[in-house]
């Protein structure tokens, strides 16, 4: 009997640190994706010499039900006045699917110096209106534009911002993180994207 409990309990520990091994590399391989994309999206617009769009839309705001965030990349030719009203776009791409059991989430990063980082999530969406002819689609989803000389668009204001990218899931359109360890701290990365350059970096 004790020889059998602790074979168990040996099954068990290393049941667990598997599972941790698979949500850190998932978030790890995220983090790559997204990371990729903003840099696509910082080139393209300065290469392109007009306006580039990240498009991030959580579950519910297209028509896939699949509770899987997905990430686009878009091209603005001419910016609106009103961007609140609908920005007319271009897909450069097959939209990109986030890994399962990685989560994009709100927050601030309140451990930044000279005040918490606004996160793209915690914004406005933008209304992308994209396709041609009858097969037009309208997505409304939060974003992060860059301008032809590589810097924000979008969000508007004068600070960096920042991206949290955590182990968890959607449930019903809502994000479950996980926790780990005795202060039970979600388990995440975090991208930081500068407001001129717009360069993403890995803050933790």
């Amino acid at each position: 009997m004790l020889a059998v409990m602790a074979v168990i309990g040996i099954l068990l520990v290393a049941g667990v640190k598997l599972l941790g091994g698979t949500g850190t590399q998932a978030r790890r391989a995220a983090t790559d994706m997204i990371t990729g994309l903003v840099e696509q999206a910082r080139t393209a617009a300065i290469t392109r010499r007009t306006h580039i769009v990240l498009a991030i839309a959580e579950p519910g705001d297209l028509p896939a039900d699949d509770n899987r965030c997905r990430l686009g990349l878009f091209q603005v030719d001419e910016w609106p006045d009103d961007a609140a009203a609908e920005v007319p776009a271009v897909l450069m791409s097959r939209w990109r699917v986030l890994e399962t059991g990685v989560v994009l989430i709100g927050g601030d990063d309140s451990g930044e110096t000279g005040g918490p980082l606004p996160n793209p999530l915690d914004g406005p969406e933008l209304r992308i209106r994209y396709g041609t002819g009858g097969s037009t689609r309208t997505v409304q989803a939060h974003a992060i534009a860059f301008n032809p000389r590589g810097g924000l668009r979008f969000p508007n204001g004068s600070r960096p911002i920042h991206l949290r990218i955590a182990e968890g899931a959607y449930r019903n359109g809502k994000t479950i993180t996980i926790r780990r360890g005795d202060q039970r701290s979600i388990a995440e990365n975090r991208l930081k994207i500068g407001r001129v350059t717009a360069r993403p970096y890995r803050t933790n």
